[in-house]
């Protein structure tokens, strides 16, 4: 009778145990820089729309 782990390493092969979490982490670190990039993004419109108003003292 054959093991779970045994079965596992069948059907999945040894390359995918390396491949798979390589792609897992490239897919959180573009989702990170993703975020940062629209965070930076965003932070750039909004001083954009108000640089007007520092000057005056409104902001």
């Amino acid at each position: 009778m054959k093991s779970i782990k045994e079965k596992m390493d069948k059907r999945i092969g040894p390359t995918a145990k390396v491949v798979l979490p390589i792609i897992g982490a490239v897919i959180v670190v573009a989702g990170a820089v993703a975020y940062i990039c629209m965070k930076l993004a965003d932070e750039m419109r909004y001083h954009e729309k108000w640089k007007d108003y520092d000057e005056c003292g409104w902001h």
